[in-house]
């Protein structure tokens, strides 16, 4: 049997051992087998040569015990590793599996109908707002442009009686075509409510004036951006404070400014088209007033 050895040199790392040295017994150097070793290590004394074959086994075989403790407590060290990466991931895919269950029940819950909060410490008001027909509802909640007139007090009485007269009669069912050309049924009250509906620019003052002040709260509550309800109060108020209004027909030529300028501010919005709806073009206000000065003359000379 030849001496095994421990290391490699020039310190490399040594070769893995594959059995525990710790269960080797000292070979019987004594014997036959060794006479060519014995002989070549000291040819004069037989039993110095066995003493330094002895030796040489015995520190070879305690340097591959402290080996194999080692390499043990290695392969134990880098089987708990590769256990806690195997569990890291067990336990990361699990997580990933509970938040994809949880997302999912949230997003579930979402499609559910909900109930809104309440202020706890708020008692009813006095005054109950009348509710917006479902077509201004609708259109201010896509954020589309939508007329006054919906939003004024015979608007709201419009939507009330349809309202009632939906709840009466189990619920309107009328047909609509969407902007692709498809026809679907609607039930309940739709614009055909607002069948007196006239544009802008032909409302009373007092119209024109509940209409935007109830638009502006509209559009605040169903969440339009801050920049474009302030632009669109702008608006609005400028025309309504405008000097022209001290004038005989000024406040029609406002109504009018506002019928054709709020519509065009829609159109052109995120276009290159876009403007600024809250600054009042001067010369556009004058070529209003003209026109409806002219055409004013116009009817008073067919009379």
């Amino acid at each position: 049997m030849s001496i095994p050895s421990s290391s490699t040199p020039n310190g490399s790392i040594p070769a893995r051992l594959l059995f525990d040295s710790s269960l080797e017994t000292c070979p019987d150097f004594a014997s036959s087998v060794y006479d060519t070793v014995r002989t070549r290590l000291n040819p004069d004394d037989n039993a110095a040569a066995i003493d330094i074959l002895k030796e040489s086994w015995t520190k070879s075989n305690d340097n591959d015990k402290a080996q194999w403790i080692l390499q043990v407590e290695a392969d134990r060290a880098l089987a708990e590793s590769e256990q806690a990466v195997r569990q890291q991931e067990v336990e990361k895919e699990a997580a990933n599996a509970a938040k994809a269950a949880e997302d999912q029940r949230l997003e579930a819950e979402k499609k559910k109908p909900q109930l809104g909060d309440f202020d706890i410490n708020s008692a009813p008001s006095i005054y109950l707002e009348s509710r917006i027909s479902v077509f201004a509802q609708k259109r201010l909640e896509k954020k589309e442009w939508c007329p006054l007139w919906p939003l004024t007090a015979t608007g709201l009485k419009e939507a009330s009686n349809a309202l009632t007269s939906s709840a009466e009669d189990g619920g309107s069912i009328s047909l609509r075509r969407s902007d692709d050309n498809q026809l679907s049924i609607q039930s309940g009250p739709s614009s055909d409510v607002h069948k007196n509906m006239v544009r802008d620019g032909n409302l009373t003052a007092r119209e024109f004036s509940t209409g935007w002040h109830r638009c502006i709260k509209e559009i605040t509550r169903v969440n339009w951006s801050a920049a474009h309800v302030d632009a669109l109060t702008q608006f609005f108020y400028g025309l309504d404070t405008h000097s022209i209004t001290e004038h005989e027909h000024g406040g029609a030529i406002t109504r009018i400014h506002a019928d054709c300028y709020r519509f065009n501010w829609f159109n052109t919005l995120g276009t290159d088209q876009s403007f600024n709806l809250a600054l009042i073009n001067e010369d556009l206000m004058d070529k209003i007033q003209n026109e409806y000065f002219m055409k004013l003359h116009s009817k008073v000379i067919a009379t």
